[in-house]
């Protein structure tokens, strides 16, 4: 995965998300909309073969990178409990 930053402003942010589909640009979607200070994140793929997707984020009050900052860290604390909870799930079920 390689970002690259189309246009950047202070409360507008627009992100090609390059070698990836629709799995990771809509979990970052569906988190950054849980943030208020989100007036708008959505992503576009123009051909499914040959693009990447586009993330778009329009946020109010706050900086647009701040915020997309903070909802990629809160999709890794997400993804880390759920390798834990994962991990323990497997070994207390464990056939010896």
């Amino acid at each position: 995965m390689k970002p690259r930053t189309i246009e950047h402003t202070k409360y507008e942010l627009k992100v090609e998300i390059v070698g990836e589909g629709h799995s990771f640009p809509n979990l970052l979607r569906k988190t950054l909309l849980e943030e208020p200070s989100v007036e708008f994140a959505g992503y576009n793929i123009e051909h499914p073969l040959l693009a990447s997707p586009i993330l778009t984020l329009r946020t109010k009050k706050r900086q647009s990178n701040v915020v997309l900052r903070e909802a990629l860290e809160k999709m890794l604390a997400r993804t880390e409990e759920f390798r834990k909870k994962f991990k323990q799930a497997v070994s207390d079920h464990s056939v010896e």
